[in-house]
């Protein structure tokens, strides 16, 4: 090959250098929506402390704080409720990125009233799906196509997890592994922009410091990775038991909502955040994100004893009731608070159970199950392994940590079908990852692809007049329709030899006696991904596709499609357009 020509080919080509620049404004517009949630939910949960120091207040503040949120968010906005990130798969998945610029707005507002309240929830949701709704407006302004709003979406949402966390390769990752599910450089190169822009301005109003405190030094032996191999199951059976009860819990709560009152002004929630509220009188470590108790894990500085389990106990209740009663907020804070307690309490009880080993600190095993929680819940153990790295500089316990979040993730996928982001949609049948069979089949439809020649003939005539048609085709399947083309049946002719070559049987034979009446058919718009379940129950070869008002338009045969998703899947699996 004349390198000259791949030169000319893969060279100055304008698209990749737009979707950067349009990256960089995408970045500093999540940027923004990042400070104002994070900065909005530490001022407003500090200007209500005097309120929680009543046991009074203590109870009310998550309990009118759930209620507001869901009242924000589906009464003033008219969204869905939830933590809103099954919504953001959607818009990739089946929508072509598109998000209403109210979206921005709504959950930010919703989840800054609820967590800043106390309800036991991070911020991750909210910021996912706020700065997702920012890339998707900011690139319907920019007049860009399906592909590229999917790329910005995904953009603002690693912009958004990179400047609210202080962590640009953890919202990097958080986006390929579980928005886009894809690892393509096309898609890399401006979520990379995006997320280091964010970050950059996130900090200079911000500040330096992350989320957490700076884990210290660790020195780690065989004994303690030994330790997190059991450590790495502990974590997966308690992320498996979170993300189960939150999903209980919001069964429970939708067979409540009957009436207006409770499916529409979040009383169901309120109630849920009274139950929060009477937790936090005994156990105010288990209200609101937890960050606090994160560090005191990192620094060494948790009580020891029963509280801690306690503590794990309250923390996973607390949460159960606020994401499960549907409030507002992101399930990545609560998971970090209760592998910081477990991974604690582990480490401790190691050190006095084998005080000849010389066990690493607790400390270290906090950090390892952060990661391990945030995998397990998430089924993403890329994404727990670098938030719980970057987040806290804890890079000496590297090797213990992956091997802890590999096994969490094991546990995590032998009981739960799904993670807690995808079960929604994976359980619906419309979790469509890019490249996958079912994505490219439902993106075309049954009336695109019809069969270059398709035959018909009116109802009344004989099997001699479908004869006369044969020299012309070669067709073996023909529908019959009445006067105004409307589909009566079908004709196959495998089925019709012992008749079609007897001269007098065919005149005197109408079509209409010989024909399936029962054919199944398809819809024109109906997408390939119906069209091959219509196969399937069918055990037919052929399909009629009429209209919506069942005339006929042609058929659709196996081996049509197949063809044509064979050429789709060379375009959408291909790294560059020619």
């Amino acid at each position: 090959m004349n390198k000259e020509s791949v030169f000319r080919t893969r060279g100055a080509r304008r698209e990749p250098w737009q979707l950067a620049m349009a990256a960089v404004v995408v970045g500093l517009a999540a940027a923004a929506v990042a400070v104002v949630l994070r900065s909005g939910v530490h001022w407003l949960f500090e200007a209500l402390e005097p309120l929680r120091e009543h046991w009074w207040g203590m109870i009310a503040a998550p309990a009118i704080g759930a209620l507001l949120g869901v009242a924000i968010i589906r009464v003033l906005f008219r969204e869905p409720g939830g933590h809103g990130v099954p919504a953001v798969l959607e818009a990739v998945t089946r929508r072509g990125g598109h998000m209403r610029p109210r979206s921005i707005v709504s959950r930010l507002l919703g989840s800054l009233v609820n967590v800043a309240s106390g309800g036991s929830a991070g911020l991750e949701g909210p910021i996912v799906y706020s700065a997702a709704a920012v890339g998707s407006t900011l690139a319907g302004g920019m007049r860009m196509a399906e592909r590229q709003r999917v790329l910005l979406l995904a953009c603002g949402v690693a912009g958004g997890i990179g400047a609210i966390f202080n962590a640009p390769l953890t919202g990097m990752i958080f986006t390929m592994e579980v928005v886009l599910a894809e690892w393509t450089l096309g898609a890399l190169l401006p979520i990379a922009i995006a997320a280091t822009v964010a970050t950059e301005a996130g900090r200079m109003v911000l500040g330096e410091q992350g989320a957490f405190v700076t884990a210290e030094s660790f020195t780690w032996n065989a004994h303690d990775l030994a330790a997190s191999g059991f450590l790495g199951a502990a974590t997966g059976l308690v992320s498996v038991a979170l993300v189960a009860s939150i999903f209980r819990m919001e069964r429970f709560t939708r067979s409540l909502k009957r009436g207006f009152f409770t499916g529409r002004l979040g009383l169901v929630a309120g109630l849920a955040g009274m139950g929060v509220g009477i937790i936090g009188l005994w156990m105010p470590e288990a209200i609101g994100e937890g960050y606090e108790t994160v560090n005191a894990a990192l620094t060494g500085d948790l009580p020891l004893g029963p509280w801690l389990l306690l503590l794990v106990g309250a923390k996973l209740l607390t949460t159960t009731l606020t994401l499960g009663s549907n409030a507002p907020g992101g399930i990545f804070a609560p998971s970090l608070v209760l592998g910081s307690s477990l991974g604690y309490g582990f480490g401790t009880l190691l050190s006095y159970a084998f005080p000849s080993l010389g066990f690493a600190p607790p400390a270290f095993f906090a950090l390892a199950a952060m990661a391990g929680l945030v995998s397990g819940s998430m089924q993403a153990p890329f994404t727990g392994i670098i938030l719980a790295l970057e987040t806290t500089g804890g890079w000496d316990g590297t090797l213990p940590l992956i091997l802890v979040a590999v096994l969490s993730v094991l546990v995590s996928r032998t009981f739960l079908r799904h993670s807690f982001y995808t079960w929604e949609l994976a359980e619906r049948g419309e979790l469509m990852r890019p490249g996958s069979d079912r994505r490219i089949l439902a993106e075309m439809r049954a009336g695109e692809i019809l069969d270059q020649e398709a035959i018909s003939i009116e109802s009344g005539r004989t099997l001699d007049d479908l004869a006369q048609l044969l020299p012309r085709t070669k067709r073996n399947h023909f529908a019959v329709v009445d006067v105004e083309g409307k589909l009566l049946g079908m004709l196959d002719l495998t089925s019709l030899r012992g008749v079609i070559f007897d001269e007098t049987v065919r005149r005197v034979t109408p079509v209409d006696t010989v024909m399936d009446a029962a054919v199944a058919h398809i819809d024109d718009q109906a997408s390939l991904l119906q069209a091959m379940d219509t196969f399937e129950s069918s055990g037919a070869w052929v399909l009629p596709v009429v209209d919506e008002h069942d005339r006929y338009l042609g058929t659709l045969s196996k081996s049509t499609l197949f063809d044509r998703y064979r050429t789709e899947l060379i375009v959408q699996t291909a790294d560059h357009q020619e």
